[in-house]
């Protein structure tokens, strides 16, 4: 593929100056810090704690607990005796009034030896200890109901695929900056009235409409950052994003422990988007994405801008340079995602990256559900396996850096499923040996989930970037709409879920081991960019780093595969600091 010109361009006004400097604190901090929210909020908010059969008529003087004890049975699980969660004796309180009830212990033995167990007749009591209340609480998704929260969290998936596929096609006919704007009213306006729906009708459907904002309000002020900044920062943004994504995830728990009320927990984790609505009048759109759009006198007016704010000169002969370019790579009209399975290489890495995506997606959301289903302190738990993500964002961003994108983003996979399957041994174990093992499996989840959004950022091109991403997203999303049910299929037992999970990494690796690799290369700017980019990649390829030197000729036979036809026949000195 030749040089794009417009990474000439971008050099010239700045590509790492104070102009990406300000996107990337403006709207990547803030932006990444606050997303892991949207998604992971439902966790907290269908928590179920320890619950049992509500009897009415208990006398004043006998405790809750001697109530208890009194008219719910207890059951053996795990070799442990505990109270029933879903039945209760099958006695009312007209009979117990006539009964002695100065000694309890006799009269549940007597119980236990002359009366029936019944499924629960009214509603539930529950264990308060961390929650004052919750939506499974409140509509009493539990016993018999108990998988209307995991639906509940799957509509939310739904909303996920329905926006992915409506807001990504859009802002690449539309534009970024509006969709993402409109995306995030959307999020902020139903975000808070599902919370004070009571129909189970009304809380679906405010709920799918919410949903509808994620992952578009993440990707699109991504990709407008990815796109005006140099090769070497796409890692660098991409890596940070998700060690923001992992700040905010580790804090949610104890917003969580303290708000003790999932309204509260809703209101302080949705009111805070209503500000990006402000992107309206501040973010810039996209150079690139007005140069795929034949907008060409305000690609030169946002290439001045972004070369005056970067104390750069303008380039000369800047707007017959955009024409130019745009006469080269504007050839084909822009039919949305679907026009990239025009050409065979760019369907096959499609739907690789689609199946990458789509892997990781299953894996670290079905992994995050199954959080609730681990013993001990689940605020503890939820902490221990996001903390994690912090040092695979580390080795995640050094590995795409230096081993290279595709065996990092593949390996990573491998491993993660590795250590699911080491799991399904160990879930009899004491309770911090699943959690180590889990949290070893996070860990390379994430690092492969974050060297996916890179990949997505490099092989798809720019008039399809984000139709491409969103394409990959809508799949994965409607994949992940099971994500909920991994976890739920742990009542088969405790193994089921890390056996799926396994299957799911083994396969993300095979995928990801077969996409090109795209460490320090120019991005493809149109279709028939993509169809020529990097065609000659072997399986059995390395292009990272390395830390010995050995001398490289480039001549005109293999400029093409390094990406610079632009050279002249030179030596070059590979050492630790290139490849």
């Amino acid at each position: 593929m030749s040089t794009p010109v417009f990474e000439k361009l971008l050099e010239e006004v700045g590509d790492s100056g104070r102009h990406q400097q300000l996107l990337f604190w403006l709207y990547v901090v803030p932006i990444n810090f606050l997303i892991p929210w949207v998604a992971l909020t439902p966790i907290f908010m269908t928590s179920t704690p320890s619950h049992w059969c509500q009897v009415p008529g208990r006398p004043q003087e006998l405790t809750a607990e001697q109530w208890k004890t009194l008219t719910i049975p207890k059951e053996i699980t795990d070799g442990e005796a505990s109270f029933s969660q879903c039945q209760q004796y099958n006695v009312t309180w007209d009979y117990l009034s006539l009964l002695n009830l100065t000694d309890i212990d006799s009269l549940v033995s007597t119980f236990n030896q002359t009366y029936g167990i019944t499924e629960c007749q009214g509603s539930w009591d529950y264990d308060h200890t961390d929650y004052d209340s919750t939506l499974s609480m409140d509509q009493n998704w539990v016993c018999g109901r108990d998988s209307l929260a995991a639906n509940w969290q799957s509509i939310g998936v739904a909303g996920n695929v329905v926006g992915t596929f409506i807001f990504n096609s859009l802002s690449d006919i539309l534009g970024r900056r509006p969709v993402f704007v409109v995306a995030m009213m959307t999020y902020a306006i139903f975000g808070i009235v599902r919370l004070y729906m009571t129909s189970y009708v009304w809380i679906m459907i405010t709920t799918f409409l919410a949903s509808l904002s994620f992952p578009p309000i993440l990707e699109l002020p991504l990709i407008i950052v990815m796109e005006q900044v140099s090769p070497t920062w796409r890692a660098r943004i991409t890596s940070t994003s998700f060690i923001l994504w992992t700040a905010g995830m580790c804090i949610l728990p104890l917003i969580a422990w303290l708000s003790r009320d999932w309204v509260i927990l809703g209101l302080i984790t949705t009111v805070p988007f209503s500000v990006f609505i402000l992107a309206w009048w501040i973010l810039p759109e996209s150079p690139r994405w007005l140069l795929s759009r034949n907008r060409l006198d305000e690609t030169a007016a946002l290439l001045k801008s972004i070369a005056k704010r970067n104390g750069r000169p303008v380039p000369e002969k800047l707007e017959q340079n955009i024409q130019s370019i745009a006469l080269v790579h504007n050839t084909e009209r822009n039919y949305g995602g679907l026009q990239l399975f025009k050409y065979r290489k760019v369907s096959i890495r499609t739907l690789l990256l689609t199946a990458c995506y789509t892997c990781n997606n299953l894996f670290y959301y079905g992994l995050a559900y199954n959080t609730t289903n681990l013993s001990g302190n689940e605020f503890l738990n939820f902490f221990l396996l996001g903390i994690t993500e912090l040092p695979s964002n580390l080795l995640a961003w050094w590995g795409a850096d230096f081993i290279g994108r595709r065996w990092t983003e593949a390996g990573s996979s491998l491993f993660a499923a590795i250590f699911a399957l080491i799991a399904v041994f160990t879930t009899a174990a004491e309770p911090w040996v699943g959690i180590s093992i889990l949290i070893m499996s996070k860990m390379f989840i994430t690092m492969s989930f974050m060297v996916v959004y890179i990949q997505c950022a490099e092989i798809y091109p720019t008039t399809h970037r984000a139709s491409g991403t969103g394409l990959s997203s809508l799949i994965s999303s409607c994949f992940g709409t099971t994500a909920p049910y991994i976890a739920y299929l742990h009542v088969h037992g405790d193994w089921v879920p890390y056996i799926i999970l396994f299957a799911i990494g083994v396969i993300g690796f095979i995928c990801g081991s077969l996409l090109p690799e795209t460490l320090n290369v120019d991005l493809p700017q149109s279709l028939l960019d993509a169809s020529n980019f990097l065609p000659s990649e072997k399986y059995f390829s390395y292009k990272g780093k390395r830390l010995w030197s050995k001398k490289v000729k480039v001549s005109p036979h293999n400029r093409q595969e390094l990406g610079q036809d632009n050279l002249a026949s030179l030596d070059i000195d590979i050492s630790s600091k290139t490849h």
